[in-house]
């Protein structure tokens, strides 16, 4: 006869989760207990793992006490119910004991340092502390070694960032593991607010394939806060001189049982940028030539965007499946050409002034939107998929219309015939439909070895229009189409107890480019194409010598595809060049670094770092005299550190930072074959104290080049 007990066999239930620090810190090793109320005082445990994950299984019906336990924190306990077969998850949040903070100190590494010190070369800054200083996203990666971001004036005004010799469009920025430029920061770094950021991870070397950039051995991966469960948000005001307005903020709320989540966050900035003052030559009342110095007058600029993302995680069928929209907006004043004209004339007591007319209403004025697409999934313990996809609509107009002419006073003098203040009047939207994709599929053999595929397709798409233009032919309304690929596999190997870590991978870089043009001579389309492809390799080693003491090395030769304005030109001052070839890089790196025992609450680090460059077709920018220009490759270009020097000591509640570096020692080459030497030594301390509510920095530099 058949037995049916085990159809009406008691179904227990879990407890899951995980436990964060108030300050978002890794904490693993903490303590979870049940105590049975009503089971005869059953108890069940578990211990956080690395992630800060904890599961106890095979909980029987009833009521129980729950008691964390971590050292040096707060001792949260709360009841629970379950019924049979209920599967609950709970994320609890560890707030400071300061009672206990004397007495003990956490040795724990969080999240960021654990990124440090494996064998990947990235140094991660952690914003909370920028953020109490009202910080923008420059002031804090110029705090870092290595990394220098240098601006021509104020908010909105170029930019120049550079790590370990590598600079600009070597380096890529991505949000979230999205590239920037699909973003609502979509047309610069240094537009992000620091308010919006939690962690930035700096690759200063050899970049993980996972990202499917073509950089040449840097990049920058900024990271928005952790969105936990119930509601929850932040904002912030920021006034300055200059008329000058910094407003952003976001607002969050994750539904624990059904893992739903919404994000909304949104940006403002304002100003008028009369800040610089600049020399420039005049003529006075005789017609004579005179030196000045005069405000800025035509120089605002006005700035916002937003972005909502909804989402679902911790599912049988995806860890994480979200969509995101957003919008960006930016209007740019012009007050006089990027190449202005320099006079020097001592004789008349003229040095190194500005000689020419200034702008009294050129504009430029660009906004970008999309779409993006985020979802991971484990599809067991060794496969796990991550899919990240995207599209964007971009388009950029610049507007020289009128016929006044300004003087730098801000006056208008008289009115011309032509509209034009600059260049050739023009009214030129140009547009851009962008889309990518990137890939990754993770296989994990075991504890020590694990294998990564990664696939980033990029396709763009770009044409322009001059209001101005009557007619059929204009030569704005070429059609651009630009087909990115990068692929590779990338495989970790862990040995000697995961003292040895060894990363190698390859990596395929494709590109295809076809440009569509009316050629009034032949009363049809000209059809110019291209298409290239080449490998790159590239190997990262880390030895642990001791608990204290690291060493990292890595080589890589890899290839950057040229931007889609670089092939195409920006519609303006940048003409097309669709021959242009492909940067590539040799790139040698050492890193070590030693760390103190912690005592008595405080520890000292030695960081050090020598890097090795050797550039080939690099991809300049040159301007002729009628200030046109068009990116073409020079011949070649070396830059090389002797050796980079910090010295970090921290204690609870002070820092000291010594830092000591000789950049760059670069020889460049130009088309002519002349060799452009340069070299910068640069010295960098900062003293920081840190109060319960209040915090003090004092920094000195010193820069000799």
């Amino acid at each position: 006869m058949p037995s049916y007990s085990n159809a009406f066999a008691q179904i227990n239930g879990s407890l899951s989760g995980t436990v964060t620090h108030e300050r978002k810190e890794s904490i693993p090793g903490i303590t979870i207990v049940l105590m049975g109320m009503n089971q005869g005082g059953i108890k069940l445990g578990a211990i956080t793992d690395l992630e800060d994950k904890y599961e106890i299984i095979d909980i029987k019906p009833g009521s129980y006490t729950v008691e964390v336990s971590g050292v040096s924190y707060q001792k949260p306990t709360f009841q629970l119910t379950f019924n049979e077969g209920q599967k609950l998850t709970r994320s609890i949040t560890f707030q400071v004991s300061t009672s206990e903070l004397d007495e003990v100190v956490i040795t724990a590494k969080s999240e960021a340092k654990e990124l440090e010190f494996s064998a990947k070369s990235v140094q991660v800054i952690e914003t909370r502390k920028g953020k109490l200083k009202s910080a923008d996203l420059g002031e804090v990666m110029a705090q870092t070694e290595g990394v220098n971001v240098l601006r021509a004036g104020g908010l909105s005004s170029a930019t120049h960032f550079s790590s370990n010799g590598l600079s600009d469009d070597q380096i890529r920025f991505f949000y979230d593991g999205i590239p920037l430029n699909f973003t609502p920061y979509a047309f610069g770094i240094t537009n992000v607010l620091v308010n919006a950021i939690d962690l930035v991870e700096i690759y200063k070397e050899v970049v993980p394939i996972q990202f499917g950039a073509d950089a040449l051995g840097g990049a920058v991966i900024l990271a928005s806060p952790e969105i936990f469960d119930g509601l929850n948000g932040s904002a912030s005001y920021h006034v300055g001189s200059f008329n000058t307005h910094r407003i952003t903020g976001n607002i969050n709320y994750a539904h624990e049982r059904t893992g739903l989540f919404v994000a909304v966050g949104g940006f403002y900035d304002y100003t008028i940028n009369n800040y610089k003052k600049i020399d420039v030559a005049i003529p006075n009342e005789q017609g004579q030539l005179q030196q000045r110095t005069i405000r800025r007058f035509h120089d605002g600029y006005r700035a916002y965007g937003a972005n909502v993302r909804i989402g679902i995680r911790d599912r049988k069928w995806a860890d994480e499946l979200s969509i995101e929209g957003y919008y960006g907006d930016y209007d740019n004043e012009v007050q006089n050409s990027q190449v202005p004209g320099l006079i020097d004339q001592q004789s008349l007591g003229i040095d190194q002034a500005v000689v020419g007319s200034p702008f009294g209403e050129v504009c430029f004025t660009s906004f970008s939107q999309g779409l993006n697409l985020d979802y991971n999934f484990n599809l067991n313990a060794q496969w796990e998929l991550d899919l990240k996809a995207g599209y964007s609509y971009t388009e950029r107009i610049s507007i020289d219309t009128s016929r006044k002419l300004y003087i730098w006073f801000g006056v208008v003098v008289r009115v011309q015939n032509q509209p034009r203040e600059f260049g050739e009047a023009d009214h030129l939207t140009a547009k851009s439909k962008s889309f990518f994709a990137r890939q990754q599929l993770i296989y994990t053999l075991s504890d020590h070895h694990s294998f990564k595929l990664s696939v980033a397709p990029t396709y763009q798409y770009r044409t322009a229009d001059d209001l101005l233009i009557e007619g059929e032919f204009d030569p704005a309304l070429d059609e651009g189409y630009l087909l990115d690929v990068v692929t590779g596999p990338e495989y970790t190997s862990d040995f000697l107890d995961k003292r040895l870590q060894n990363i190698a991978f390859i990596k395929n870089y494709r590109q295809n480019i076809r440009i569509e043009s009316l050629d009034p001579s032949i009363e049809g389309t000209f059809v110019d194409e291209r298409s290239v492809s080449n490998y790159g390799a590239g190997n990262k080693l880390k030895y642990t010598w001791s608990t204290r003491f690291s060493t990292k090395l890595s080589y890589e030769f890899a290839y950057r595809l040229p931007r889609q304005d670089e092939i195409f030109g920006d519609g303006q001052l940048v003409q097309e060049n669709p021959e242009l070839r492909l940067e590539s890089i040799h790139n040698v790196n050492l890193r070590w670094n030693y760390a103190s025992r912690p005592t008595g609450g405080s520890e000292w680090q030695l960081q050090g770092n020598f890097f090795l460059r050797r550039i080939d077709d690099l991809i300049f920018l040159l301007v002729d005299a009628e200030e046109f220009g068009s990116f073409q490759n020079v011949w070649s270009a070396t830059s090389q550190a002797g050796l980079t020097h910090r010295i970090n000591i921290k204690s609870i509640q002070n820092a000291l930072t010594l830092e000591v570096q000789n950049l760059t020692n670069a020889k460049v080459f130009d088309l002519f074959g002349v060799q452009r030497p340069g070299r910068a030594f640069y010295i960098k301390s900062t003293i920081q104290f840190e109060l319960p509510k209040a915090a003090l920095s004092i920094t000195n530099d010193e820069n000799n080049t």
